[in-house]
Parts: C-alpha cells; sequence; structure tokens
C-alpha cells in the first residue's frame, strides 16, 4: 500500500511498508533524530533488535526514501508486552484489535516539512487495512512536535503515566470505528498548560480529554480537554 505525499513544493515523496533490508538504515536514522534533539527523556531510546522484531512480523515500519537515503519511518506495532498492551486503560477487551504507533524519526536536516505527521496519516491507514481499530501512542508533555501531530491526526490525550524508567508520558489514543465528535471546533473546555502536569492530571482523572492545542509562544503549548460523553 502506497500513499502519495507532497511535503514540500518541489519534493514528491512516497511512503511504503519496509522489510528486513533496511532495519540498519532505520536505527541509524533513529540514532540521529535522538542525537540532534539531545534531550533524552523526549524519546525513548530503542536497540536495534527493536526494530528487528517489528520488521520480522511483530508490526510494520513504514519509510519514505530521497537521493540521500531514508528520509523518514514511522512503527507501528501490534505484537505488544504485557506492560505495554494498555487495553485496560482504554476499556478494551483483552481481543480488542490493537496496536501502537511507537516512534518515528525524520532526518533532521527535513524537520518542519510535516513528514512525521505525514507518517502518523499512513500509518492509521496500514491499520484500517489490518482491520486495527483501536490505536494508541506515547509521548513526552516536553516532546510538542510528536502530541500536537497526533491530536491533529484525530488522536486524544487520554492518560498521563509514568513509563520507561519513571518517565512522564501523554497517552494519546484513536478509535477508527468512532464516528468524528467534532470535539476539535469550537472553543469550548478547559485549556491547560501541556506543563502543567497536576492540572491536567485532575482533568483526565474526571473525565476529560485532551482534544485539541494552540501556541502560547515559542516554547509553550496549551492543550483544551474536554469532558468526555
Amino acid at each position: 500500500m502506497e500513499t502519495a505525499q507532497q511535503v514540500a513544493s518541489t519534493d514528491t515523496v512516497r511512503w511504503r511498508n519496509l522489510d528486513t533490508q533496511d532495519a540498519c538504515a532505520v536505527y541509524g536514522l533513529h540514532v540521529a533524530a535522538i542525537a540532534r534533539v539531545g534531550q533524552p527523556d523526549l524519546i525513548r531510546p530503542e536497540t536495534p533488535e527493536f526494530f528487528a522484531r517489528i520488521l520480522a512480523g511483530g508490526g510494520r515500519i513504514s519509510g519514505v526514501f530521497d537521493s540521500g537515503g531514508l528520509l523518514a519511518y514511522g512503527v507501528l506495532q501490534w505484537d505488544l508486552p504485557p506492560v505495554e498492551d494498555l487495553r485496560p486503560v482504554f476499556g478494551l477487551a483483552a481481543d480488542a484489535p490493537f496496536a501502537k504507533l511507537a516512534g518515528a524519526a525524520v532526518r533532521p536536516e527535513a524537520w518542519g516539512r510535516g513528514l512525521q505527521e505525514s507518517s502518523i496519516a499512513y500509518r492509521v491507514q496500514v491499520a484500517e487495512a489490518s482491520k486495527l481499530t483501536h490505536l494508541y501512542a506515547t509521548s513526552a508533555p516536553g516532546n510538542w512536535r510528536s502530541w500536537t501531530n497526533l491530536l491533529n491526526q484525530g488522536f486524544s490525550v487520554r492518560a498521563l503515566i509514568e513509563q520507561y524508567g519513571n518517565a512522564l508520558r501523554f497517552i494519546l489514543y484513536r478509535d477508527l470505528d468512532a464516528a468524528a465528535s467534532g470535539a476539535e471546533a469550537g472553543e469550548d473546555g478547559i485549556w491547560c498548560d501541556s506543563a502543567d502536569a497536576a492540572a491536567q492530571q485532575h482533568l483526565l482523572d474526571t473525565g476529560h480529554a485532551g482534544v485539541a492545542w494552540r501556541r502560547i509562544d515559542e516554547d509553550r503549548r496549551e492543550i483544551r480537554y474536554r469532558a468526555m460523553p
């Protein structure tokens, strides 16, 4: 399955599902992106073995290439270890069709071209084709480039928990069978600074979900929380 994406005025790229021969390129891009970010608490470091397991059948890795090689990738994982099987968090049955958007990376010089959000949209298509209707992802509150793209693609913040060695993470969820609620429209709800963990935890504990975002200044983003039906 392939979809063409226009990510810059002169560059047309094409996503495709990768295979085992691409494992080294994926890991290399992963390491390069982490080094460029320079904040190890924002991105979970993975091992070469992790990507090899996904490519061997534990999920799908989609990628896009240019003349310089692998430009971006995104991971969709359905063979989840028990600690990452969060069906109970979303009230799902143990056999619900479930998968995780388990990371993405873009070559640093191509940041800002929409490739990460494009990778989310493509992985949603892969999940739909695979009959995986319940998707989730994790994102550090400080990694606004990640969670804003997920919100743009219909995910909502449903939990804020400690994972990966006590690192704080948003848990974002999307039910592909659910009709669009229009939650992202309008301005009703409660705006909350994405860095205010205590206030957001209270909202989540009282039945709210984060459904939209806005920029306050260069370093600050807010999330709009609405009561869930």
